[in-house]
């Protein structure tokens, strides 16, 4: 099997990647941070999971930095998961060492860096074999496939007229994301928009099955401590010639999740499940009712399937940098206030 190391010793290295390369038996030989320090606490945690062996890299440490790292030939992937506007500096490093790539999200900090990156991938490195994904988890929940099957491909609502998310949540200091150092000092547009959003950007494309191509709105700041915006409401048109409304909001004192989606022969219907995961509602003209609640891990699915493309030398195109891109893109309109969506 090949050779895992892991860039980025963070919360979400630490209680997510980690743990689901664990659970689907990735051979870890490495995992570097830029201090020996915090690159130890991911050893440490790798140990206690009955992983052996891993060794420790970190700038700080002559003779085991990230160069040294990318020049082992056992170690054939890197899972990247690091400050927003680190990544794509590090994802070409990793590259041109002719390592195989997924890339925590978002694929960069802002359209033109992405369309850069993707467009240097695909000239110099896609035709070497190599893969280069990004890790949007969203597009592997079950409950999202279901409600994408419902939607899309037996097209049960018929056609979408309507789209409407609501997504409203509480970043109050103190919480172990907001604490991150990066990302209370943001140098990158939105914040936690940007951050948080395009999980939310990506289930609206992959339910519906469309792309958002304009967008029309009001983007603020509401809370002090989450800068340089925390809030957006607009209007959104769709490609299929649809409308609807997208409402994000980090400093909201009510919490909400909806994704409603209205068509010619009825609705979809999602919201939180009473235990995780999502309620799924389908209501059609004829009568007919469905409803399913679902949880799943959507980093222990996104993992099993770069593990996969590694081993076959083939991507899945849901987890390609173009739809990370387009994630992006809504986000990047919605935080300028709108206009049309730069789609790649």
């Amino acid at each position: 099997m090949a050779g895992i190391a892991i860039l980025g010793a963070g919360i979400f290295a630490t209680e997510e990647h980690l743990p689901a390369l664990v659970a689907n038996k990735a051979n870890i030989k490495a995992i570097y941070s830029r201090s020996t320090a915090t690159a130890s606490t991911l050893v440490d945690a790798a140990n206690k999971l009955g992983v052996a062996g891993v060794e420790l890299y970190a700038d700080d440490t002559p003779g085991k930095t990230l160069d040294d790292l990318l020049q082992r030939d056992d170690i054939a992937a890197v899972v990247i998961v690091l400050p927003i506007t680190v990544q794509p500096h590090i994802i070409r490093r990793c590259l041109a060492a002719g390592k195989h790539v997924l890339s925590e999200k978002p694929v960069a900090q802002d359209v033109h860096t992405a369309r850069q990156l993707i467009d240097d991938y695909n000239k110099d490195y896609r035709d070497k074999g190599l893969i280069f994904s990004v890790a949007e988890q969203f597009r592997f929940l079950r409950e999202l496939e279901m409600a994408r099957q419902w939607v899309v491909t037996e097209k049960a609502i018929g056609d979408i007229t309507q789209l409407h998310l609501r997504i409203w949540r509480n970043q109050a200091p103190g919480g172990k994301y907001y604490e991150t150092p990066w990302r209370k000092v943001p140098e990158y547009q939105g914040g936690f928009l940007l951050d948080g959003g395009v999980h939310q950007t990506a289930m609206l494309r992959y339910v519906s099955g469309q792309e958002v191509v304009e967008t029309h709105g009001y983007a603020r700041q509401v809370a002090p401590h989450l800068p340089p915006l925390d809030t957006v409401n607009a209007g959104i048109s769709l490609s299929g010639g649809g409308t609807g409304t997208f409402s994000m909001s980090f400093a909201s004192t009510r919490r909400a999740t909806e994704l409603v989606i209205i068509g010619s022969k009825g609705s979809f219907h999602l919201t939180d499940g009473p235990e995780g995961g999502y309620a799924l509602t389908l209501d059609l003209l004829s009568g007919e009712k469905r409803q399913e609640v679902i949880k799943t891990n959507g980093v222990d699915l996104e993992i099993a399937a770069f593990l996969e493309a590694v081993r076959a030398g083939k991507a899945q195109s849901r987890s390609g940098p173009e739809e990370a891109l387009n994630d992006l893109a809504i986000i990047e309109s919605l935080c300028q206030g709108g206009g049309k969506v730069n789609n790649y």
